[in-house]
């Protein structure tokens, strides 16, 4: 009877994820360092970079990507102020995220978010 129970839970379990409608879209960063600089994670949800430039900022960008239905709105919530992708000022040693909404046509809506880091000298 155990047995039977553990099962059963365990195929609602299974049967509830595979019933979800699949969300994919990405937010993604591009963070642009001083030459000689390195980055890490250019195109993925967190960016990191460091250059030697001493100044307090640099630039990079933010795009929604891996659309894969159509879109109603998207409401950012920080980043950017509308579209799909939008370049921003980078501030070293600070916070820089970026948040989003987007409602799709069909009802369903999914958030996204992601990071950067910049660091400049020592």
């Amino acid at each position: 009877m155990f047995t039977k129970k553990i099962l059963l839970a365990s195929l609602f379990v299974v049967g509830s994820f595979t019933a979800l409608p699949a969300l994919s879209a990405d937010l993604v960063c591009t963070l642009n360092v001083q030459s000689g600089g390195n980055v890490f994670g250019n195109g993925t949800s967190h960016c990191e970079g460091i250059d030697f430039s001493f100044g307090n900022s640099t630039s990079g960008s933010w795009a929604i990507t891996n659309i894969t239905k159509s879109i109603d709105r998207i409401n950012w919530i920080k980043g950017c102020n509308s579209g799909l992708s939008c370049t921003v000022t980078v501030r070293a040693y600070a916070p820089n995220q970026a948040e989003a909404y987007i409602h799709y046509d069909d009802g369903t809506i999914e958030y996204v978010e992601a990071s950067m880091h910049y660091e400049t000298g020592f």
